[in-house]
Order: structure tokens, then sequence, then C-alpha cells
């Protein structure tokens, strides 16, 4: 079940992630409110006629109730109130502005408000220097000079970063279904070798009970390993391309790596529970928090502060952090790849304290004899 859960938003991220690319720039238009408490002029026709290009119109009356909703309910984003005597003032060279009301925050309206700006800018380097120029000619030249683009190439000289955003969803949320077929897998095994009766015979047969230890220890590392393998197989059917970058190997040794930690969690687990019912809480408990908490399912960017700092005693954390950094990856040299290996050695650590604390927990149980 968990599998088909996961392998459903890795192909709904595979198709967000195929969207439009960071080299294809698409502007996004506000909705602007031009309102004229004057006559129309060429000059703000002209002042118009270029907003339009760049934004869109929304019709509304000049009353404040009715400006206001609509910039609360969002309908229009920008309202330009020009004012009765504005093209007499300005082509006099007066210093005169237009009235406008934005929507706190919202990028559209400060770009809009820098496109007027622009605009009437221009066209006050015109008044200015050409005495008695006609609103005809002011608009043309404004238009002409305004018309001007200049095209922008940009280079990396350090290397392209490969476009791996699916993939890297992909690895982002493969903790969530590793973690739940892990532990539900491992203890499960766990308490049936556990059963003070199934122990029993144990000790009574020809193995020792070393023996018997490693031969289970190894049957654990298999059934993990497995399953991380068949989400890689999962991995390179459905993003073939990426998955023959470096990018994408790293991806694959830091859930290796995140697997041998949860292995390490499914065996504390296997040894503390006694009971189905428990096992399944357990399993959801510790893959919806340690999910939410690290940035797995909610990018590190939007969480608090405080939400990070319990994080950072939380192994999915530096698993993310180790993904994100290999994403960005351009240059594999030694220096830029030492963040990484840092990160994956945290959760090596992690694997390493929640075995130990297991193997005692072990010990104790058995000099209970339970």
């Amino acid at each position: 079940m968990y599998i088909v859960i996961f392998l459903a938003l890795a192909i709904l991220f595979s198709f967000i992630g195929n969207g439009t690319s960071a080299e294809t720039f698409t502007q996004s238009k506000a909705k602007v409110a031009f309102i004229n408490q004057g006559q129309d002029t060429v000059l703000l026709q002209g002042l118009k006629d270029y907003l339009g290009e760049h934004s869109i119109f929304v019709e509304l009356g000049d009353n404040t109730v009715e400006l206001q909703d609509a910039l609360f309910f969002r309908e229009v984003e920008y309202i330009a109130r020009i004012p009765a005597d504005f093209t007499k003032d300005f082509m006099s060279g007066k210093v005169v502005g237009i009235d406008k009301t934005t929507v706190s925050g919202s990028i559209s309206g400060i770009y809009t408000d820098i496109l007027v700006n622009k605009y009437l800018n221009t066209a006050r380097l015109y008044i200015n220097n050409y005495k008695g120029i006609t609103q005809e000619e002011l608009v043309k030249q404004v238009g002409k000079d305004l018309a001007v683009e200049t095209d922008v190439e940009m280079k990396v000289f350090e290397g392209k970063a490969e476009d791996s955003s699916a993939t890297r969803s992909f690895y982002n949320f493969m903790p969530y279904v590793l973690i739940n077929i892990i532990i539900l897998g491992v203890s499960s095994i766990m308490m049936v070798f556990n059963d003070v009766k199934l122990k029993r015979r144990n000790l009574c047969s020809p193995l020792s009970n070393t023996s018997v230890n490693m031969q289970i220890l190894l049957g654990n590392i298999v059934f993990s390993v497995s399953c991380w393998a068949l989400l890689v197989v999962i991995s390179v059917i459905l993003y073939r391309q990426d998955m023959f970058k470096m990018n994408a190997l790293f991806f694959c040794i830091n859930s290796l790596v995140l697997t041998f930690t949860i292995l390490s969690m499914s065996f504390l687990v296997g040894i503390l529970i006694k009971s189905r019912n428990a096992q399944s809480g357990v399993s959801n408990i510790l893959s919806l928090g340690m999910c939410f908490l690290t940035g797995v399912f909610v990018p590190q960017e939007f969480l608090g502060e405080n939400v990070l700092s319990i994080a950072k005693f939380i192994p999915t954390y530096w698993y993310i952090k180790a993904n994100k950094a290999a994403s960005n990856l351009t240059n594999f040299n030694f220096d830029n790849m030492g963040p990484i290996i840092s990160y994956m050695l945290i959760e090596l650590g992690f694997a390493v304290a929640i075995t130990s604390v297991a193997l005692v927990m072990s010990k104790r149980k058995q000099l209970k004899g339970v």
C-alpha cells in the first residue's frame, strides 16, 4: 500500500517537475485598475497602452469602498488614480504624480509601479529638454525608447547544475515509505524471534545464540536493502535520463545510508513492542513525525527556527540537507562533496547510537529472562 501511494506521488511530481524550466521565463501580468479622474489625453492613453503590454486592466468605479474590496479580494493588485489636471501640470514641467494603491507585499504591484515610474520619468526627460514638445511627439518618442530591449544571457562558469528537481522530489519522499516498510517488516521478524517459546526452542538447537542472532541480522539487512533497491529501480524507470548523472548517484548513496539508520530504528522497535497494534501505531507516528518535522513533506525553508532546532536530532533532517546539497552540486571535487559526506556520516552516527541502545535493551531483556 505504501509503495502504491509513493508511486502515485512520484508520478505526480514527475509531471510537475517537467513543467516550466528556469530557462523559459514567462512574465506574469498584474491586474490593474486605471482610473482617470479627468479627461482622456494622448499622454494618458500612451501610458495606458504601455501598461497594457504588461498588465491586465480591470474595470472598476471610482468608489473607495469598491476599490478597497477589490484589493482585499485580490481582484486587482494595483490601482492607479489619475488626478484631473495631471496631463496639464505634467506637460508644463510641474512635479506631479499619480495616486497609487497596491496590495501589501505584492511583487506584481511593485513591478507595475516600476513600469509607471519608468514611463513618466522618460517622458519627463523629453519635456525638460525639448521645450514645446507636443503630447503626440512625446508619446511617440517615449514609446520608441521603451521598446528597446536587451538580450540577457546567463552563464555559469563552474558548470551547470543538473535539472534533477523531479528526481530529488522522489528521493526526498522516499524516507516515508522506507520508514513504514522497514519498521513493519523488521519489527515483525523481531517480534517472532523474541517470542519466549521460540527463544527456548532456539536455545535447545545445535546453533549457537551468536549464530542465530547473526542470521537474524543478515536477514534484516537483506530485507531492508531489498526495499531500498526496489525503490531505486522504480526511480530509474521513472527518471531514466536523470538517474545516470552524478547527482543521482549521491541520492542513491544517501538513501542507502538512511536505510541502515532506519534498520537500526526498526531493530529497536522490534525489541520494545509486543503487539501488532503497537507496531502499526509506532510505525505511523515515527514516519509522519520524522517526515513533517525535518523537511520531507514541507521544505526546510518553510519551517520555523524552533522546529529546525528539534529536527537536527532526527536523521531525516540531515538526509534532506544532503539531498539538497547533492542536487545543487556542479563541480564534483572533494571540497564541494565534503558537506554531503558530513551529512551522511551524521546519519551513520544516528544508526550506531540507536543500534547501541537496542543492544543494551536486548541484553537487559535477556538478563530478565524475557
